[in-house]
Order: structure tokens, then C-alpha cells, then sequence
């Protein structure tokens, strides 16, 4: 009968040796684990901070729009509106980057206008040209009735024109009229004439093209002189 060979022993002869194998693996990782841990600190005090930040400027937006909802209801009357004015431009103050912050300022030229105080409701409103792309045509319209209101008639057409070429139908036509108005009473009759031309090639509004027709030549007379 052949004699049994025994078996193979395990490359690992000992526990003491799968012990010392697993600390060798181990002990890069015991050099670092200082390192891994701050890490993970870091990382959980900014998730932390981030959320702090973000209940804070939820609750100041909150705060700001509550101010404002009350300055509105004061300013609804003509006798509050200078003060009105003050406690939109204290918001602004006191809540910067906030939307009611920006509605405020939006409000404020409004109320600087209301006011006939045009030359401070321009600067109000170049505050916030270019901010929103949604009120960028409503602030330029406004920009031109304060200039106009200045009798600065050539910066009123100048800040109306950019509406050009962004509006269509009945507004667009509206653009156009008062263009060729301030640009009549601003002395330009070649730029005014441009716009009662611009007019008459538009669908006609039932009366006005005798209307158009008579600025037009007037405008290209006044042209030629």
C-alpha cells in the first residue's frame, strides 16, 4: 500500500504570522490616520458652517422682505412717501444683496421720480442697470423719462434706443414715437426723421399716418437747414 504523503502546510505557519502580515498592511495607514481624521473634521465643521450661512441668509431675506412689505404699505399714501424714501434706502442699507434689498432700490428711483428729484432717480436706477436682464428694459425706459424731465432730450433718446431693436408691435411702435420727439427736441431732425419713417413703414394706426406724414417733412426740412 503506498504511504500517504502529507499534506502541503500553509505558507502562513503560524496565527502570529497572519498577525504580522495584517499589521504590516496596516502601518502605512497608522502613519496617515492623524492626517485622515483632520481631514474628516474639516470637511464636517464646513458642512456645518455651510449650513449655519445658509439658515442665517434665509432668515435675513425673510426679515427683508418683511420691511419692505411694511415700507410699501406707508409709501401707498402721499404724505409718507419722503420718509418712504429713507426706509427703502435704510433696507438697502441694512440688507445688501437680498432680493427685497434690490426691490427696494427698484421701488426707491421709482419714488425719487414720483418726487420730480430726477437727477438722484438717474443714479438710483443706473444703480441697477445691467443687474436683471427682466428689468433692464423697464430701467431704461425710466432712465429716459428722467432725462427727459431734466431736458437733457439727447441722453433720453440715448438710453431709450437699446428698446429698439428688443421690442416689437404696438410697444415698439411707442419706442419710436418718443425717439423721434426727443430727437426732435434734442436738434437731431436727421435721426427724428428716421423714426416717423420707421413709423409709416409700420401697419398703420387709423389717423396717425396724415400725423407722421407731417412730421416726417418737417423733420427732413429742418434737416436740410
Amino acid at each position: 500500500m503506498a504511504k500517504l504523503k502529507p499534506r502541503r502546510r500553509s505558507a502562513l505557519k503560524e496565527p502570529e504570522e497572519v498577525l504580522s502580515l495584517a499589521q504590516s498592511l496596516l502601518k502605512p495607514l497608522k502613519r496617515y490616520w492623524q492626517w485622515l481624521l483632520a481631514g474628516g473634521l474639516i470637511v464636517a465643521v464646513a458642512a456645518a458652517a455651510w449650513g449655519i450661512n445658509a439658515n442665517l441668509k434665509a432668515q435675513r431675506e425673510v426679515r427683508a422682505a418683511a420691511a419692505l412689505a411694511r415700507v410699501k404699505i406707508k409709501t401707498s399714501e402721499p404724505a409718507q412717501e419722503t420718509a418712504g424714501g429713507e426706509a427703502l434706502l435704510k433696507i438697502i442699507q441694512e440688507y445688501p444683496g437680498t432680493k427685497a434689498a434690490h426691490e427696494a432700490q427698484l421701488e426707491r428711483a421709482h419714488l425719487l421720480y414720483n418726487l420730480k428729484n430726477y437727477a438722484e432717480a438717474v443714479n438710483a436706477y443706473k444703480a441697477i442697470q445691467g443687474r436683471d436682464p427682466g428689468l433692464d428694459n423697464l430701467v431704461a425706459d425710466s432712465l429716459s423719462y428722467c432725462y427727459e424731465a431734466l431736458g437733457d432730450f439727447k441722453q433720453a433718446a440715448a438710453a431709450l434706443e437699446p428698446l429698439e431693436e428688443k421690442t416689437s408691435g404696438p410697444l415698439q411702435q411707442e419706442i419710436y414715437r418718443r425717439l423721434g420727439l426727443l430727437l426732435e427736441k434734442a436738434g437731431d431732425y436727421k435721426g427724428a426723421a428716421r423714426y416717423w419713417s420707421k413709423l409709416l413703414e409700420q401697419p398703420p394706426v387709423p389717423g396717425m399716418t396724415p400725423y407722421l406724414q407731417e412730421k416726417l417733412a418737417a423733420a427732413e426740412a429742418a434737416a436740410k437747414k
